[in-house]
């Protein structure tokens, strides 16, 4: 093909583009186009785009970083790893119960995520929270030690009060990465050992006394004593201690250990 035919193209795209091209020089400074109106400079155009293109790797570079530090919860924590969930504080205050179907044993201010010293005949000052189990990418936290007491009256109803201590954990223990909540039940405190039997294992040994919401019969209630055992009975009024179990999100993420604010050093942080 000719130089003239190439001379004829290049005016046939200069036009149909409305490109206007400076009489003296091609330099991208003098060379300017019209769109809806408005005409720029190729330069200024360059520029704009050069300027763009600069934040967009830069966005890239910190999405880069972002996921290099940042991962789903459930692909990171082991089952007793603590976890910096934080539960508040209690608003009120309320004495240790004495009484069937009340909960107690806390001040105002103090934190959720610490223990009621003693509520049966033991005693504990475990504090966080712990990785219960991991089920379908999703983390459940038990609390470590006994946030409040439950009172269990003899004769009493098992139904009504497994009832109770569900609401009292979705009611007083989910924040903003909880799915849901309830009372630790027979089956999680037994799959713990794989036995009823005692044992040295803090994730089920708290110290004290504490009910699972799992009935030992119509009037009775599984419990787990202060050296793991897991019983029942149906003729003791009982005051023990009571742990709740979050359920976090499948989307829960973490950007690593550090403290939780409670004497855990490398518990999982959530993001």
């Amino acid at each position: 093909m000719g130089g003239g035919y190439l001379l004829i193209i290049l005016i046939l795209l200069v036009v149909t583009n409305s490109i206007t091209y400076g009489v003296t020089n091609l330099q991208s400074e003098s060379v300017s186009y019209t769109r809806n109106g408005q005409t720029k400079s190729v330069k200024e155009t360059l520029d704009e785009l050069i300027t763009k293109s600069s934040k967009v790797d830069d966005l890239e570079r910190k999405v880069t970083d972002y996921e290099q530090t940042v991962h789903y919860l459930a692909d990171k924590v082991n089952v007793g790893d603590y976890v910096a969930y934080d539960a508040g504080t209690w608003k009120n205050s309320s004495k240790l119960p004495t009484s069937h179907g009340n909960f107690g044993g806390y001040e105002a201010g103090t934190s959720k995520n610490e223990s009621v010293s003693v509520c049966g005949s033991g005693s504990t000052n475990l504090k966080g929270w712990r990785v219960l189990k991991i089920v379908n990418k999703q983390v459940y936290l038990v609390h470590a030690g006994q946030p409040e007491c439950y009172y269990y009256g003899v004769g009493e109803d098992s139904e009504s009060s497994i009832k109770m201590l569900n609401d009292e954990a979705a009611k007083e223990y989910k924040n903003s990465y909880a799915d849901s909540a309830h009372a630790m039940t027979q089956a999680e405190a037994y799959d713990i050992t794989k036995s009823i039997d005692g044992t040295d294992e803090t994730l089920r040994t708290t110290g004290d006394y504490y009910w699972v919401a799992t009935k030992g019969s119509s009037i009775s209630l599984w419990y787990v004593n202060k050296d793991g055992y897991i019983f029942y009975n149906d003729h003791d009024t009982l005051r023990f201690g009571f742990r709740p179990v979050i359920v976090l999100k499948s989307t829960v993420l973490t950007t690593g250990q550090g403290s939780d604010g409670l004497g855990h050093s490398n518990a999982w942080k959530l993001a």
